[in-house]
């Protein structure tokens, strides 16, 4: 599986269950689901990133071919 992958459903998880601890226990967890959602937003843009960076890796070395 490649690294992005990862990185992407770890963002995923991260801000589900940011939203989970927002809504369902904000009474308990409010503040922890709000920083889960921002961490899993910074790994989604990770994630991503290093998509596009792969993506436009393999599209330059097909062109060389």
């Amino acid at each position: 599986m490649e690294k992005w992958r990862r990185m992407l459903f770890l963002g995923i998880v991260l801000i589900a269950l940011g939203v989970i601890f927002t809504t369902t226990l904000s009474s308990k967890f409010g503040s922890l689901g709000i920083v889960f959602i921002a961490l899993g937003g910074l790994f989604f843009i990770i994630g991503m990133n290093k998509k596009n960076k792969e993506e436009k890796d393999t599209g330059e070395k097909e062109k060389h071919e």
